[in-house]
C-alpha cells in the first residue's frame, strides 16, 4: 500500500540534493541496460537519469521503498551515457536530462514510446512514475493493452493565445489543434520553443499536441563557425548571452567589439546577435563578437523542440517576444532593467534618459511599448474568440446545427480573422517605429561617446607628462579595479627618439598608439593575439639574432595596427627587473629598435 502523502506537500518537489553514484555510466552498463529493457521481465523497470550537474529531481528513496518487490528501479547519467542508450533502444523511448519513465515487462515485445510515458521533473513527481509502474504490473499485456488515443503528429504554428503559454497549430492533415508546454522544462516557455509560421511537431492527445524538448547539442558549432546568440543580461564589464536556455556564455569586454567605454553602450537584454565559436580542444565552448563576418554563412541556431525551427533569427528578439506576450497591457510584470531603470537607477516604467540628439522622448518610447502591449492583447482576445469557433463549427457535424447558424458562425470567423490580420499589420508598424526608435538611441550613445573620446584626445598634451598622465588614464579606464592587480602599470620611461615618434600620429592613431602602450607595460599584449608581439631581430631572416641592448635589455615588437597602410608598430624595451622603456612608433618596414 503506498503510503499517504503530507497534506502540506508540494504537488511537484524537485529533490536535487547529490545522491550516490548513477547506477549506469560506462558503455556496457548501457548494453547491458538497453538488453534488459526490450527483454522479457517479471516486473516493471523504473528508469531515472541525472540532471546535467549529476542530480536526480525524483525522490529515489521513495521510488524505491513504494516499488520494492514490484518494480526495479535504475539509474542512469545523462551525457555519454543517455546518448548511447538513445541509440540501442527504438525512438523516443530512452530517457535524458532528469526525466524518467516506467517499463511495462514485456515492452519489448511492442517498443512503443506511447506504452511508456516520459515523466519531466517539474511536471511529475515519484508519485507519478509509482502510478506508472503499478498500471504495469502484469495486469496489462500486448494484446490485453488498450488502443492508445494518442499519436506522433506535425503542423505549422498559426499563432498564440493565453499571453503565449497556447500555440494554435494546423497539423498536416489540415486539422486545427492547440500546443501547450507540458512536457516542456520551466526554463523554455512555449512561445520561445514555437515560431510562428515555423514547423513542429510532437505528441499528439485528442486535440492537444505536446512538443517534445531537444537536449542542445553544441557538436555543430565548430571553431570559427558563425551563429546568432541572445542577449539575457548586460554589465559595463561583461554580457551573457544564450545559445540555448540551457547554455549561457559570458561575453568580456575583449570578446565584444568595443576598446573603452562599457559594454552596455553595443549591447541590449533582448538583442539578437551574430557571434563567433571559439572552440580550444575540449574546453568549453566561447564566443566572441570580435571579427564576425557579417556576409558568412550562419550556421543554424539550435531548436529547443523535436522537428521545431530554430529558435532565433536576425531581426527576431526572443526576449521581447516572449515580454510582449507576457505582459499584456497594464500588467505589472518585470522588464529588463536596462529598460527600465531611470538616472538613479530606479525601477519603474521611466525609461533611460537619451541624448538630446535622438529623435525619439523617453516618453514616445514608453507609448509606444504601452501600444504594443495593447496590440498584443487585443490579438490574443481575437486568437481566443476564433479558436472557439473553430472548435464550435468542428464540433458542428456531430450535433447538426441548423446550416443558417454554421454559415453564420463561420461568416463571424472570417471576419475575426480579417480583424486578427488588421492587428498583425498595425503591430508590425508600431514594432518597425520601437526598433527604429531603439537603434537611433543606441546610434546616439555611440556619436556621444565617440565625442567624448575625441574631445579627450584633443586636450592631450605632447610632452613627455602629458603622454605619461594619458597612458595613465588609459590603464585606469581600460582595466577594471578587480583586474588591477593582475595587470598593473609597471614602471616605465620614455627612450629619447619616443615623444618625437608621436607628432606623425592623428587622433585616432595617437589613441591606438597609448592603448598598445598600456598592454605593454602592464604585459597584457602577450595574450592579445591582435598585437602579434613578438621580439625584433637584426635581420630579415628568421635565424637572424634578437636585438640585445649593452645592458641587457630585450626589444619588443607590437602592433598599433593591422590591416592598414603603413601599420603602425610599437617598439619598446623590456630592462632587466621588468621596467619597460617606450622607444618609438614605427611604420611596419621600419624594423630599426
Amino acid at each position: 500500500m503506498l503510503a499517504p502523502r503530507p497534506a502540506d506537500a508540494p504537488r511537484y518537489l524537485a529533490y536535487t540534493r547529490p545522491m550516490s553514484p548513477a547506477d549506469v555510466s560506462t558503455a556496457a552498463e548501457v548494453e547491458a541496460l538497453a538488453a534488459r529493457v526490450l527483454g522479457r521481465r517479471d516486473r516493471p523497470l523504473v528508469l531515472v537519469s541525472t540532471d546535467a550537474e549529476g542530480l536526480f529531481h525524483f525522490d529515489l528513496s521513495r521510488l524505491r521503498t513504494e516499488l520494492d518487490g514490484i518494480a526495479d528501479v535504475v539509474t542512469i547519467e545523462t551525457g555519454s551515457a543517455s546518448r548511447d542508450l538513445e541509440h540501442l533502444l527504438p525512438p523516443k523511448t530512452h530517457v535524458f536530462g532528469g526525466a524518467g519513465r516506467s517499463y511495462p515487462p514485456d515492452f519489448g515485445d511492442a517498443p512503443e514510446w506511447a506504452r511508456s510515458p516520459l515523466r519531466f521533473p517539474g511536471h511529475a513527481d515519484a508519485d507519478d512514475l509509482i502510478d506508472d509502474a503499478m498500471g504495469q504490473t502484469g495486469r496489462r499485456t500486448v494484446e490485453s493493452a488498450p488502443t492508445a488515443s494518442i499519436r506522433r503528429a506535425s503542423g505549422i504554428v498559426q499563432g498564440f493565445v493565453a499571453d503565449g503559454t497556447v500555440a494554435i497549430v494546423r497539423l498536416d492533415d489540415g486539422t486545427t489543434v492547440t500546443a501547450t508546454g507540458a512536457l516542456l522544462p520551466p526554463e523554455i516557455p512555449l512561445i520561445a520553443a514555437l515560431v510562428e509560421g515555423g514547423p513542429v511537431s510532437g505528441i499528439l492527445d485528442e486535440l492537444e499536441l505536446h512538443p517534445e524538448p531537444l537536449a542542445p547539442d553544441l557538436l555543430a558549432l565548430v571553431d570559427g563557425a558563425h551563429t546568432l546568440a541572445l542577449v539575457v543580461k548586460v554589465t559595463d564589464l561583461r554580457a551573457t548571452v544564450q545559445l540555448h536556455p540551457r547554455v549561457s556564455v559570458v561575453l568580456r569586454r575583449r570578446d565584444v567589439d568595443i576598446d573603452e567605454g562599457p559594454v552596455s553602450d553595443v549591447l541590449h537584454v533582448g538583442d539578437v546577435i551574430r557571434v563567433r565559436v571559439r572552440r580550444d580542444g575540449d574546453a568549453e565552448i566561447g564566443l566572441s563578437c570580435v571579427d564576425v563576418d557579417p556576409d558568412a554563412a550562419l550556421t543554424p541556431p539550435l531548436a529547443l523542440v523535436a522537428g521545431g525551427a530554430p529558435w532565433l533569427s536576425e531581426g527576431r528578439s526572443s526576449a521581447a517576444s516572449a515580454r510582449d506576450a507576457a505582459a499584456p497591457a497594464g500588467s505589472d510584470a518585470p522588464v529588463p532593467a536596462s529598460e527600465t531603470s531611470g538616472p538613479s537607477g530606479s525601477s519603474g516604467s521611466s525609461v533611460s534618459p537619451v541624448s538630446p540628439v535622438s529623435p525619439g522622448s523617453p516618453g514616445e518610447d514608453l507609448a509606444r511599448r504601452h501600444d504594443l502591449n495593447a496590440l498584443s492583447s487585443e490579438v490574443a482576445a481575437a486568437r481566443r474568440d476564433i479558436l472557439a469557433l473553430t472548435n464550435l463549427v468542428a464540433r458542428g457535424g456531430r450535433s447538426a446545427p441548423e446550416s443558417s447558424e454554421l454559415e453564420k458562425l463561420r461568416a463571424e470567423n472570417e471576419q475575426l480573422r480579417a480583424n486578427l490580420a488588421d492587428e498583425r499589420a498595425e503591430r508590425a508598424k508600431v514594432e518597425a517605429r520601437l526598433a527604429d526608435a531603439s537603434q537611433d538611441r543606441r546610434e546616439a550613445g555611440r556619436a556621444l561617446r565617440d565625442a567624448r573620446r575625441a574631445a579627450e584626445r584633443a586636450h592631450v598634451d605632447p610632452t613627455a607628462d602629458g603622454i605619461r598622465i594619458e597612458i595613465e588614464r588609459t590603464w585606469g579606464n581600460r582595466t577594471a579595479p578587480g583586474e588591477r592587480e593582475r595587470w598593473p602599470l609597471r614602471e616605465f620611461s620614455f627612450g629619447p627618439a619616443f615623444i618625437d615618434s608621436l607628432d606623425a600620429l592623428d587622433e585616432n592613431q595617437l589613441s591606438k598608439a597609448v592603448r598598445a602602450c598600456v598592454d605593454a607595460i602592464t604585459g597584457r599584449d602577450r595574450e592579445i593575439p591582435a598585437r602579434e608581439l613578438h621580439r625584433l631581430r637584426s635581420g630579415e631572416g628568421g635565424d637572424d639574432p634578437y636585438v640585445v641592448r649593452s645592458d641587457g635589455a630585450r626589444c619588443w615588437r607590437s602592433s598599433i595596427e593591422q590591416n592598414a597602410p603603413g601599420a603602425r608598430r610599437l617598439h619598446y624595451w623590456e630592462l632587466a627587473g621588468g621596467v619597460i622603456e617606450l622607444s618609438r612608433v614605427v611604420h611596419h618596414d621600419d624594423t630599426r629598435p
